[in-house]
């Protein structure tokens, strides 16, 4: 079944609030804790509003731009600033399995003739998502203060 915009809201929109929380948790938890505070409200909004411009306009840079530059700052911000916690790693491996699952997308009819049209590459792009925020998962239960148990 090919997608339509009013399915495709409730697939983006989640994804958007996620991305927006998992920003301000970085941000917070590396640069100044006192940012969730101010940034979190205004984030989450921006991610909502971002999905709801896309479904009454058409374009989407602002979701794409909601979506992806997280993504590219979450390197970054891992590299400049000392976390407070241990396992921070755990964040990285989620970054490159949802690349994978982005690049499922991308290819998902070679991904479905890969797999002898047994799952698409939307499918499985959704369970790679699935898998890494099992890994922030496994993050947040296994951490402790940096350097502490």
């Amino acid at each position: 079944m090919k997608p339509a915009n009013d399915t495709l809201v409730w697939d983006r929109l989640p994804m958007s609030i996620g991305f927006m929380a998992l920003s301000v948790a970085v941000l917070s938890e590396h640069v100044n804790p006192r940012l969730e505070a101010y940034l979190l409200g205004p984030a989450i909004i921006l991610g909502i509003g971002s999905v709801v411009y896309w479904h009454y306009t058409g374009d989407l840079r602002l979701y794409v731009l909601v979506q992806f530059l997280p993504l590219l700052l979450l390197p970054v911000i891992l590299l400049l600033f000392k976390g407070r916690y241990a396992h921070r790693g755990l964040l990285l491996l989620a970054l490159a399995i949802y690349i994978a699952s982005k690049l499922a997308e991308y290819y998902d009819r070679a991904v479905f003739a890969l797999t002898g049209n047994i799952i698409s590459g939307h499918s499985l792009k959704h369970l790679l998502a699935a898998l890494a925020l099992l890994a922030v998962y496994g993050m947040l239960r296994r951490r402790t203060t940096a350097g502490g148990k």
